[in-house]
């Protein structure tokens, strides 16, 4: 497995995967996504298992950690262990990795948290809100995971989250 960066003319392919994957509360518009592709500390890549691209991951270099904005498996290659495989190649790449997921209300919100969970991400017990993508929308309360361990300078983290990801 591997990760290969989306360039520009694929952007429109992997954005129809975001739409499917990510409620419209977590996601940008399409030419804000595709706008963010020109910020130095933002890279989306394929996520690509014997020359196939079967997923896509969105990470931000942040200051002494990643985050990881979107990471989806495309849905007819689900439930194969490419996610878990995505999630170990990521934390070889990045020795401390943050993202938000739901909060354990509905099934498929355990099932994810239950996934990260089993592949070594803390649950950090602090109250978090994702800013809203979009002018006039409310921001949504999500749950920070973290790895290795769970967060120490939480502040600092949300802080440069919601400058460098949110613009807030």
């Amino acid at each position: 497995m591997e990760f290969k960066r989306v360039e520009k003319e694929d952007f429109d392919k992997v954005y129809s995967c975001i739409e499917e994957s990510f409620p419209i509360c977590e996601r940008r518009t399409f030419q804000e996504a595709k706008a963010v592709l020109d910020k130095k500390e933002y890279t989306l890549f394929h996520i690509e298992e014997n020359d196939t691209k079967v997923g896509l991951l969105g990470v931000w270099n942040l200051d002494g950690f990643c985050f990881i904005e979107h990471f989806a498996i495309y849905p007819s290659f689900r439930n194969k262990g490419l996610g878990a495989t995505a999630l170990t190649l990521a934390k070889t790449k990045w020795d401390k990795i943050v993202l938000e997921v739901e909060p354990n209300t509905t099934e498929i919100a355990k099932r994810r948290l239950d996934f990260y969970m089993r592949n070594g991400f803390c649950q950090n017990s602090f109250k978090y809100m994702q800013p809203s993508y979009r002018f006039g929308e409310e921001d949504v309360e999500l749950v920070i995971l973290s790895y290795p361990t769970l967060l120490g300078e939480s502040e600092k983290v949300i802080k440069e989250i919601y400058k460098k990801v949110y613009g807030r």
